[in-house]
């Protein structure tokens, strides 16, 4: 199809979701967070979609509200990109943005790769951090990047850092214990990402694991695997594993497991916090970053 291209916005019943996913998969990008079972999970079924041409590309909408009546786009827990999936063609990004519905709060976070010049003046535009590490290479390469003092102290670990599962529930369990009270953190958030955990198990694209030490619980995470992409989504440290590098040495490991795989990414799915951007930007990726795009009525916000 040439010309201008046919944008439809669908509600999630009027999908057509094995072409939708096939979209989600054969994107370059390699993000599980188009999915339709991922968005099921993340936004409690209330999402819908703007569908290119015959689902050549598409824009995953999440329909949520703000104080339980005032609808809005943003971005849901657990999802940090959210598209637009598939293979655009010249002029397709700026048509599917314009084709955004205006609600009261816009906060849409968007792939890297999308063209900047197509981003309508309509929306306020900021570029967030994303630190990506490249593990195509050998290991050795890899851990070489690494700060002198842990490269050091991974080399007096590794004959007994060994991964272990982790059971869903068991994780979500630490999850609040050890993150009770942290900002931004509800129940809900748990129970959705204990579900998001069980749907990515069955669709075989993630896993939770745990590292000890002499028995004692070091530290957990789970880590979806999409394609070439394995993403650091959700990670809890104990006290001894805050003493004992226990985070460091549990991505390591996962890090460990797919160094030398062709195209292989560590996605440390970034923070705008300094502490942790600092603590990411240590394993020697770069920050590819991307944007999120956010709006409101009447220039507020």
């Amino acid at each position: 199809m040439s010309g201008k291209p046919q944008i439809r916005r669908l509600s999630r019943p009027d999908i057509d979701l094995p072409r939708w996913n096939a979209a989600v998969r054969d994107s370059p990008a390699n993000f599980p967070y188009g999915l339709s079972h991922w968005l099921d999970v993340a936004t409690a079924g209330r999402w819908e979609g703007l569908v290119v041409d015959d689902y050549r590309l598409v824009l995953p909408l999440p329909a949520l509200r703000r104080f339980g009546f005032l609808p809005v786009i943003i971005r849901p827990p657990y999802t940090q990109q959210l598209g637009p999936f598939g293979r655009p063609r010249p002029g397709d990004i700026a048509a599917l943005l314009q084709a955004i519905p205006f609600r009261f709060q816009v906060s849409l976070p968007l792939i890297a790769s999308i063209p900047a010049e197509e981003i309508s003046s309509r929306f306020r535009c900021r570029k967030r951090t994303n630190y990506e590490l490249d593990l195509s290479g050998e290991w050795a390469q890899i851990v070489s990047g690494f700060p002198r003092k842990l490269q050091a102290f991974l080399r007096q670990t590794a004959a007994r850092d060994q991964l272990q599962p982790l059971e869903a529930d068991e994780f979500v369990d630490l999850s609040r214990r050890h993150l009770a009270g942290r900002a931004g953190l509800r129940e809900s958030d748990l129970t959705a990402l204990h579900t998001l955990i069980l749907a990515a198990r069955q669709h075989e694209f993630g896993q939770c694991y745990q590292l000890r030490e002499e028995g004692e619980l070091l530290a957990a995470g789970f880590f979806p695997c999409f394609g070439r992409r394995t993403i650091n989504l959700a990670t809890v440290t104990t006290e001894r594993g805050r003493k004992r590098r226990g985070t460091s040495r549990l991505l390591a490991q996962v890090m460990r497991q797919r160094a030398g795989t062709p195209g292989a990414i560590f996605d440390f799915e970034g923070s705008e916090l300094p502490g942790v951007r600092d603590f990411f930007a240590k394993f020697g990726g770069s920050d590819r970053g991307y944007y999120l795009l956010e709006s409101r009525p009447f220039g507020l916000g």
